[in-house]
């Protein structure tokens, strides 16, 4: 089921395919999540193959042996089977064993027009995730995160028709989610964005525009990028804004993956590297950074329940707190998104606060300016004292010492007990007047 080009671009234009022929995963596939800040290490690794993402919403924990790869599909499979896993440097027993892949510096890109054939799975919890962090080739560590699509969101029609994306970047978030009017789980679909480095990233399912993000929003990555995927599977704590696992829940969910294709126009100095990677050769014209002025923003779940409706995020100034706009894109979608990013950051002291966000009570950032942001300051950490300008805290987790860097977006911690010395760490909070730290950084209970 080869995927035909993009509008805009040729075949000319095909600069990476991946189409899960024969029956193993190819090499240069990772079987575990992985990032830049994580040194290309697995998460929350439990010494066996295993990683997860983190945070208290996760049923799942994954595993190398649900990363399948048969009549030309990639399944990552989700089944009801109790695994010993790793949350934030303790060890717990989840529920859910599932599968993830990353490709990270195997297979990275900075712009051009990725997109993705998946079916998604079907049941209560079920939260498949196709997500962008940076790879082997950034220099700033895990400062952006692009998700693509995260399924299973509610609270704007059908969580089987949900399209949830996100951009989120060190001067905040973007992100909805839109009813599609199409269950995304009966068949195939295809999920793309089409990203023009410091400019804009616009999100696609099936070709037809769903949302845009532009720099006059936020900062738009300018970086290596790596592809992420997973089946994750939600538990009770995520009730309110996405389905949990529950007794109706199916034994085993399948998320399938029969695609992927990058394009790159020749000239627009795009980049990728990695395996299966060709050149373009045809010269159109790259891609320009779309006008979104006249778009109107969504008001009501009406007005963005087809893939035609455009979401254009919009910005609110803040002169308070560290972060110079908080961006609130649709007062009715599901935006308060504990995924991948949100979730790892919420198990360091941010706590929900409504429908539309997150706050941290620490005196010096406005909680009323974090609506629909995932990084805020964690007060769990802002009393600890700074240990110098550099190098590692020696105290265990609860001592942090002040990193150079003005933030750190990843809340990521590895405890594996067959990595490399020093297996883990916790990367917290953005820069900003009026907090008590820069930034931290912590090393894990030896």
């Amino acid at each position: 089921m080869a995927l035909a080009a993009p509008a805009g671009f040729t075949s000319s234009n095909l600069v990476y395919q991946e189409s899960f022929s024969g029956t193993t995963l190819d090499s240069y596939w990772h079987n575990y999540i992985t990032s830049n800040a994580a040194n290309g290490w697995a998460w929350n690794s439990n010494g066996s193959g295993g990683s997860g993402p983190g945070g208290p919403y996760d049923a799942d924990y994954d595993m190398p042996s649900q990363v399948t790869v048969t009549n030309g599909l990639l399944d990552l499979t989700a089944i009801q089977q109790p695994v010993s896993g790793i949350n934030q440097g303790t060890a717990q027993t989840f529920p859910i064993t599932s599968g993830a892949v990353s490709s990270y510096g195997n297979f990275e890109f900075d712009g051009g027009y990725l997109q993705i054939s998946m079916k998604a799975p079907s049941g209560d919890g079920a939260w498949p995730g196709l997500w962008l962090m940076p790879g082997a080739g950034s220099s700033s560590g895990d400062n952006f995160e692009i998700d693509i699509q995260e399924g299973g969101y509610t609270g704007n029609g059908p969580a089987n028709q949900a399209f949830t994306w996100h951009l989120h970047t060190p001067s905040g978030t973007v992100g909805g989610t839109v009813d599609t009017g199409i269950d995304l789980t009966a068949g195939f679909h295809t999920y793309g964005i089409n990203w023009v480095p410091g400019q804009s990233i616009t999100w696609y399912l099936d070709g037809k525009q769903i949302a845009t993000a532009t720099s006059a929003q936020v900062p738009i990555p300018n970086e290596p990028m790596q592809l992420i995927m997973s089946n994750q599977v939600a538990n009770s704590n995520a009730a309110g804004w996405h389905t949990a696992l529950d007794s109706s829940t199916p034994s085993s969910m399948q998320m399938q993956i029969a695609e992927v294709q990058l394009y790159q126009a020749a000239g627009s100095g795009n980049t990728v590297t990695g395996a299966n990677v060709t050149a373009s050769t045809d010269p159109t014209t790259p891609p320009t950074q779309p006008t979104t002025t006249t778009t109107p923003v969504a008001t009501n779940p009406a007005a963005t329940n087809s893939t035609t409706a455009i979401v254009a995020p919009t910005v609110i100034p803040d002169t308070t707190s560290p972060v110079a706009a908080a961006v609130d894109p649709l007062p009715t979608a599901a935006t308060t998104d504990p995924g991948p990013m949100g979730a790892m950051l919420a198990a360091m002291g941010l706590a929900p606060t409504s429908s539309y966000g997150w706050s941290a009570s620490t005196t010096g950032a406005s909680t009323g300016s974090w609506a629909n942001q995932d990084f805020a300051q964690p007060s769990s950490l802002a009393a600890a004292a700074p240990q110098g300008t550099s190098g590692w805290g020696d105290r265990g987790t609860t001592a942090a010492s002040q990193a150079g860097s003005s933030f750190a977006l990843l809340n990521q911690y590895l405890a594996s007990s067959s990595g490399r010395a020093g297996g883990g760490s916790i990367a917290v909070a953005m820069g900003g007047a009026g907090w008590t730290q820069d930034s931290f950084l912590t090393k894990p209970q030896s």
